[in-house]
């Protein structure tokens, strides 16, 4: 009967409503959570007549569920401090994926899996955009986003090295200004490279570039020996800076301890006759220890043997290390007039690569970093572009979703960027749970792109977006479906008083 029909439409219809309000307010916390809203429309009509005027009469038959949308403006933003949240502010979606199908999400509550891949809270990979050296290709097919968590970043050899300094025009002739700069070789080793300023005559300077190398001993314990592998110079050793300071400890013929200070190292010496020179000292002082050379190395073997200081030496350096520096009446550098390029430092001591240095002079606004001047001379400050090796530290993501991971060395590597979708009909796109949904054909395919492109959002890294949910306004909602069940039902209860009563009349 229609009388029964009609208002248990209105039930069915109120009864999704109330469903999808309590739904809303259960995802009241959600991240990410965009709230739905139902929507009705009547249904058919059965025409019973017709008016004297020819209007048609007509019965409805009650109502359905239209449609239900779901709001997708932006939650708030909340601050977490975990590096691997990100909230999305405008437009779009985060795309992760499972290998297969691509979903889009706004649930930013991303975390690690134990490969470091960044994953959703339900396993799916996030993708991005790879890095190839620090640098972001948009172009590439989107792969999963990568954190190099536990990795060491390769060292990087210093290729140039700059130095603010003036000098000073009312100097003596004869009088010097060291400035240092800490340069790295291709193995990530560190080194104090010496420009040493010297007075030659008026507006005219000369300078050295030196790089002393510290030789470490490699001790075997086992063996009771210590090897000191010099740079493979020919198998003679360079000078030795002034700073050498080795001295070695051992026991006598009488058990007793005795210490002397290693010869000094003379310019040109071979390994194998410093070897001798050293062997002879440590002889005279009683010391049991034997001094061996080979190739580019000098053992010093021993029982009960330590040593403390360091060995120094000046890897032999290219012609640029040298040269002169002119100034002007003005103070200006006038020659050289370009960078110093070609110099190069061989034979270090660790079997790193020949240290090539340009040395600027200019910076990249062509005035210069030296200058002359009636004050004292003085170094303001250095630059290189080299750094050391250095294990993984954390990682931020940027506003344009830039992925940069950090490592103790002090330096950034970008390791990609998340990608964001977006669709033209968002009502189309299919909610699949987990705060994730799939295109349809009502949705058309998902767009790719990058944040703040082509109308798509930006990033906060370390926070989540926040459910859209308005309590006082699904309060209200429930409140009218409350009363439209109600109503519905009491339609229902009428009905059937009249049944009855229709039922008593026939009996």
């Amino acid at each position: 009967m229609a009388s029964f029909y009609i208002p248990l439409t209105g039930l069915n219809a109120d009864s999704t409503a109330l469903n999808t309000i309590a739904n809303n307010l259960a995802n009241m916390n959600t991240t990410g959570y965009k709230a739905k809203s139902v929507n009705f429309s009547d249904l058919f009509y059965q025409q019973i007549g017709e008016a004297g005027s020819g209007d048609p009469i007509q019965r409805g038959s009650g109502t359905q569920v239209a449609s239900i949308e779901t709001d997708f403006s932006n939650g708030s933003p909340n601050s977490t401090g975990v590096d691997t949240n990100v909230a999305l502010q405008g437009n779009g979606f985060f795309v992760v994926g499972d290998g297969g199908n691509t979903l889009l999400t706004r649930a930013g509550d991303f975390s690690l899996d134990q490969n470091g891949n960044l994953i959703t809270a339900d396993g799916l990979s996030v993708m991005g955009f790879p890095a190839i050296n620090g640098k972001v290709d948009a172009t590439a097919p989107l792969a999963p986003i990568h954190i190099p968590v536990g990795e060491t970043e390769l060292p990087s050899a210093s290729s140039t090295f700059g130095m603010t300094a003036t000098l000073n025009s009312s100097a003596q002739v004869g009088d010097t200004l060291p400035g240092t700069v800490q340069v790295y070789d291709s193995l990530g080793s560190s080194y104090q490279a010496t420009v040493k300023y010297t007075k030659t005559g008026t507006n005219n300077w000369s300078y050295s570039v030196t790089l002393p190398d510290k030789v470490v001993a490699s001790v075997d314990a086992a063996a009771g020996s210590m090897t000191y592998a010099f740079g493979s110079n020919g198998g003679t050793l360079a000078t030795v800076d002034p700073s050498t300071n080795l001295t070695i400890t051992g026991l006598n013929a009488a058990r007793v301890s005795s210490t002397i200070n290693a010869p000094a190292v003379r310019a040109g010496d071979s390994i194998s006759s410093y070897a001798t020179a050293l062997q002879n000292a440590l002889t005279a002082a009683g010391i049991t220890a034997t001094v061996t050379a080979a190739g580019s190395q000098l053992t010093i073997s021993g029982a009960n043997l330590t040593t403390s200081g360091d060995v120094i030496q000046d890897p032999v350096a290219s012609q640029p290390a040298t040269g002169s520096l002119t100034f002007d009446s003005n103070g200006n550098l006038v020659s050289p007039s370009t960078n110093i390029t070609g110099i190069t430092f061989s034979g270090l001591s660790d079997g790193a690569s020949n240290m090539n240095l340009t040395w600027e002079l200019y910076g990249a606004d062509g005035s210069a970093n030296l200058s002359q001047v009636d004050q004292t001379s003085a170094v303001s400050s250095t630059s290189q572009n080299g750094f050391p090796s250095g294990t993984y530290r954390g990682f931020s993501i940027g506003a344009d979703g830039t992925v940069t991971a950090t490592f103790k060395n002090g330096q950034k590597l970008n390791v990609g960027q998340l990608a964001l979708g977006n669709v033209v009909n968002l009502q189309g796109l299919k909610s699949l749970g987990s705060g994730e949904f799939e295109t349809t054909l009502a949705s058309g395919s998902a767009t790719i792109g990058i944040s703040g492109t082509s109308g798509l959002g930006t990033m906060q890294g370390g926070a989540l977006e926040g459910s859209n949910v308005n309590i006082s306004g699904e309060f209200s909602k429930l409140i009218i479906a409350q009363r439209a069940f109600e109503a519905n039902s009491k339609a229902i209860t009428t009905f059937d008083t009249v049944t009855q009563e229709t039922i008593n009349m026939i009996h």
